[in-house]
């Protein structure tokens, strides 16, 4: 495999602690001014990946280039990027403009260049006006700018940020990830977003790397992970409320086959050949409330009312396992204990085999 002449690149990267493998023979580019944002549980290997792209944590194996230079065994400073970390680590002695520079003038940059740039990044994540105050005396919203503009004016290959947003309120979340796209599609650079939050990668991300257990499940943008996953896993983890997955005996009725099971008969939209151990999938969203007898009986348990939309929980008639989810329109509080048909579109169907995980009919 050869280096990209722009981008970043790792080539086969694996990290152990010991004898734990926490990332395993990754493989992935990212091409120049792309948002890829890393995406999965908390100890899936998303942060010591993006730790050993910033030169913190040393690759067990492989390699790993920048702009199509190997940089796998170069310090963190010479690595061409700038990081942004969770708690912000801004240095409290210092005022925001000192911070903002601390890099430059380590660097030996002229005064008035390092003057010029933070007053240009200082403009753009509109916090002139704090330039003099210290980090005590801002807000967490102010010290994350703060923080993005010290990457900023040091005009980076790569920009890394390690869930910036976590220690932010929901209100003040929402606002920043505005702010973060707005400020890469003015920039364009090379980033990488450490998340375990959904909204997050969705919004944020022009390809999301779905991460479990050190291993890559799946690349692709928003749109594909979430309509077209991989495999139960990625299935699974992506969307709220979770993908709805039910397991049932394949039968024959007429020219069709079924997954039928307690509380539900699906048509499956192919002819097969299908796994001998099939998983249907179905979104909460992709479920309506059906004039007939419907696709599933749902005996609803809770309705959680979110304004615009109500959330129906319950289990499938027929004493099925485990618990399925509707997403409705409107204030349906009527049908609290009640048993509503569900019906959906074929195109909303996912299936998967069960003993491998994989899609299949993609």
């Amino acid at each position: 495999m050869t280096s990209p002449v722009h981008g970043l690149q790792l080539q086969g990267v694996s990290k152990r602690f010991g004898s734990v493998s926490v990332v395993q023979e990754l493989d992935l580019t990212v091409e120049q001014g792309e948002f890829v944002v890393l995406l999965g549980e908390s100890g899936c290997g998303k942060s010591t990946v993006l730790r050993m792209i910033a030169g913190l944590e040393d690759a067990s194996e492989g390699r790993i280039f920048i702009n199509g230079k190997d940089v796998t065994d170069l310090a963190p400073m010479a690595r061409d990027i700038a990081m942004v970390f969770q708690n912000y680590a801004l240095y409290p002695h210092m005022d925001v403009a000192q911070n903002m520079s601390f890099a430059l003038d380590l660097a030996g940059k002229p005064n008035a260049e390092i003057e010029k740039r933070v007053n240009e990044a200082a403009e753009i994540l509109n916090i002139k006006h704090l330039l003099k105050r210290k980090p005590k005396e801002l807000s967490g919203g102010q010290r994350q700018r703060v923080a993005i503009g010290r990457c900023i004016v040091r005009e980076p290959a790569v920009f890394l940020f390690d869930e910036p947003l976590s220690n932010l309120d929901a209100k003040l979340r929402g606002h920043m990830r505005t702010e973060l796209a707005m400020l890469h599609e003015r920039l364009g650079k090379t980033t990488i977003y450490v998340t375990h939050d959904q909204v997050e990668a969705m919004t944020l991300a022009s390809r999301i790397v779905i991460f479990h257990k050190g291993h890559i499940q799946q690349v692709g943008s928003p749109s594909e992970v979430f309509n077209r996953p991989a495999n139960l896993f990625v299935a699974g983890f992506i969307g709220m409320p979770s993908m709805n997955l039910l397991e049932g005996t394949l039968t024959t009725q007429g020219d069709q086959m079924h997954l039928c099971g307690a509380g539900f008969s699906i048509p499956l939209p192919l002819a097969g050949p299908w796994p001998a151990q099939l998983v249907a999938g179905v979104r909460p969203q992709a479920l309506r409330l059906a004039s007939g007898p419907g696709l599933m009986q749902l005996q609803v348990d809770v309705v959680e009312y979110l304004g615009t939309e109500s959330v129906l929980v319950g289990k499938l008639a027929g004493g099925g396992e485990g618990r399925i989810t509707a997403v409705v329109s409107g204030h349906r509080i009527d049908l609290l204990h009640q048993t509503v048909a569900l019906e959906f579109d074929a195109s909303e169907l996912h299936t998967f085999d069960k003993s491998t995980g994989l899609r299949v009919h993609v």
